[in-house]
């Protein structure tokens, strides 16, 4: 008996390293192409902790089985990397530009509630004195303490802004501290998910091109978390209900790897260097993050410490929020900020610059500053 339990969970074994190996496959895999390695890529973190669990096992009971997991562990040490940090980086205490990427969820963590964060989110924003912010999902009002003119107008670091419309009040929004002296759209068809981009001019004449992203959602509603939950435990929900959360996760991954690609090539031919930030709505081991990243750098990478999970809804949490840079600049101090205004975390990073060769374009100020 105990033989055939240990031929049993030695199969088990290989179906899951088997299945941390697919999950590798997803990133460069197009979903639009074949779709299920995406799954396997999203469940990348608990494909890894079973393996892991399988290593300790075996080093109780049989040292020589053990090689199976950590084989495919080291094959995919570059996505651990991208998942975790294990090791705080040392603090940097020296002066750089200050970026905060947050979807704000339209300014409330639950969008039943009438009345939104303003006061604590106002005084968060001040508290952090970036030098550039990349909202998504924000209510574009006219008036108010959330307008973008007020919100401009309160923080002292911000003297710039930029907006966009995906819906009539709602789109990304873009603050600075420096000059924007462009700007411009990605609009992806049928679909209320956009990128905005801001040519930003730094100190010493040097420009920067600031994406602004939010791609597209998986758009679980909130009568659908059960499934979602249920399959996080390991339970069985209804066939039915699961299918349908299934095939709107299966949708928003074709429709980002269209997204990521009209994205990526947006970026390549980019005159400046760049900054890449937002809601990415997929995981680090997904094609998404391997397109749109290509060979920009991750600030979590560089210097996060821990998962760096930003997303704060009733879904299981992921790293899905992003600071990504051109090679010219060296992030520090990049940290996920738990405060509870949305169904993100902001994320933060400060960015110092190694050189940037300054390219004159049309200085014409199409953004309304202080």
């Amino acid at each position: 008996m105990k033989s055939f339990i240990v031929k049993i969970a030695f199969l088990v074994n290989i179906i899951f390293a088997l299945a941390l190996g697919v999950s590798y496959l997803s990133v460069h895999i197009p979903p639009d192409k074949f779709w299920y390695p995406a799954f396997l890529g999203m469940a990348y973190p608990y494909l890894l902790l079973i393996n892991i669990l399988f290593v300790f096992f075996w080093l109780w009971y049989k040292p020589q089985r053990i090689w199976l997991s950590v084989l495919m562990f080291m094959l995919g040490i570059n996505h651990f990397n991208d998942y975790y940090q294990l090791f705080p980086p040392k603090k940097f205490t020296g002066e750089g530009i200050k970026v905060l990427s947050y979807n704000v969820h339209h300014f409330t963590y639950d969008l039943n509630k009438k009345q939104s964060n303003s006061p604590e989110l106002l005084e968060f924003l001040k508290a952090e004195a970036p030098d550039i912010i990349c909202l998504q999902e924000t209510r574009l009002l006219t008036k108010g303490k959330l307008s973008p003119a007020s919100i401009r107008d309160v923080i002292p670091s911000i003297h710039y802004y930029q907006m966009a419309h995906t819906t009539t009040y709602a789109g990304p929004l873009t603050f600075s501290r420096y000059p924007i002296v462009n700007l411009g759209e990605i609009r992806f068809k049928h679909s209320y998910n956009m990128v905005l981009f801001s040519d930003i001019v730094l100190p010493k004449n040097d420009t920067v091109r600031v994406y602004n992203c939010h791609l597209q959602s998986n758009r679980i509603l909130p009568d659908e978390y059960g499934v979602v939950d249920s399959l996080a435990a390991g339970n069985d929900p209804k066939l039915r209900e699961t299918k349908l959360v299934l095939g709107k996760l299966k949708k928003a991954f074709i429709v980002r790897a269209n997204q990521a690609r009209i994205l990526a090539a947006h970026i390549a031919r980019s005159p400046y260097p760049v900054i890449v930030c937002g809601d990415f709505n997929d995981t680090p081991v997904s094609f998404t993050y391997r397109t749109v990243r290509g060979k920009l750098k991750d600030a979590f990478v560089e210097s996060g410490f821990g998962t760096g999970n930003s997303y704060n809804g009733k879904l299981p949490s992921f790293r899905i929020d992003y600071i990504l840079h051109s090679h010219l600049f060296e992030a520090h101090n990049f940290k996920r900020i738990k405060v509870g205004f949305s169904d993100h975390y902001p994320v933060t990073t400060v960015l110092t610059i190694r050189d940037i060769t300054s390219t004159k374009g049309d200085k014409k100020s199409v953004v309304k500053s202080k």
